[in-house]
């Protein structure tokens, strides 16, 4: 890969890791659903621990 093609590389990828960090620099703890299911059961997420609603009968 030429030189050009590093930079441009390289360019993207610090451009792309800066968004992401301003986006979730603020988050703590998982940002997303696993999708386990397992909150639908208890009420409770598996990830954090805190309730997210009634559970379903």
């Amino acid at each position: 890969m030429p030189l050009l093609g590093w930079v441009l590389l390289i360019t993207i990828l610090t451009i792309v890791g800066a968004g992401n960090y301003f986006l979730h620099k603020g988050t703590n703890g998982p940002s997303h659903c696993m999708g386990c299911g397992k909150c639908d059961k208890t009420g409770i997420c598996v990830l954090t621990g805190k309730p997210v609603g009634p559970p379903r009968k």
